[in-house]
């Protein structure tokens, strides 16, 4: 009798767990949403850089242009800080960032971010408002004998956009690689000689493109 009562309860018991519901396991955080800052920051190449061109507008042409900052590359390096949210399956954030080179006192972007998670890859494209200041230096000389140096400072606002790939290689950490380009237009600055007064301008052209690398330590862990 007290087997059968044992054997009543055991087969109850189950029936009983069976018809529960499962409870939902925890899922684990997403490593890639959150808070993030670039520790290291981020070091690349600037391809192109800022161009400067002349045109003489003396009637004799007597003029000559001696550029000191037209470097075809420039090394450039800085700083990061983003957030991503999780929606759907894409990754939706948001970038700023500033770098600082040779004759770049500030460049600095602010842009959208859209991912798409690949195991523990984010491949993502992204694009924005930027901002550069830099320093400008150039000579300029007259076949009379005159030489007159120009030194300043411009600030421009442009567009910027590119894409790259981050990779999980630590608990908070990723590392990456990415191409931003910069566009910050063409604009023209009429001068003349000191003492000559013999007219020129200036032309710049202000579009390049960045290829750095990267690393961020991200708040959420990937553990």
């Amino acid at each position: 009798m007290i087997r059968k009562s044992l054997a009543a309860t055991a087969a109850l018991s189950v029936l009983t767990l069976g018809a529960m519901p499962v409870s939902a396991q925890p899922t684990a955080p997403n490593p890639w949403a959150g808070l993030y800052v670039g520790i290291g920051g981020h070091a690349g190449e600037a391809f192109g850089s800022n161009k400067l061109s002349f045109t003489d507008l003396t009637a004799t042409h007597n003029l000559s242009f001696v550029t000191a900052n037209n470097e075809d590359n420039m090394f450039v390096g800085g700083l990061q800080l983003g957030q991503l949210w999780p929606v759907g399956g894409v990754m939706l954030g948001l970038e700023s960032d500033i770098s600082f080179g040779k004759d770049v006192d500030y460049l600095a972007s602010t842009r959208g971010v859209l991912g798409v998670p690949v195991g523990s890859f984010l491949i993502y494209g992204t694009g924005g408002v930027g901002q550069e200041i830099v320093q400008e230096d150039f000579a300029v000389s007259s076949t009379s004998g005159e030489i007159d140096n120009f030194t300043g400072k411009v600030s421009k606002y442009g567009w910027t956009a590119g894409g790259g790939i981050d990779a999980l290689v630590a608990p908070h950490f990723s590392i990456g690689v990415e191409a931003i380009h910069y566009d910050f237009g063409r604009d023209s600055q009429a001068l003349n000689l000191a003492i000559g007064g013999e007219p020129f301008d200036v032309i710049g052209e202000r579009k390049f493109t960045v290829v750095r690398a990267r690393v961020n330590y991200r708040f959420t862990s990937i553990f």
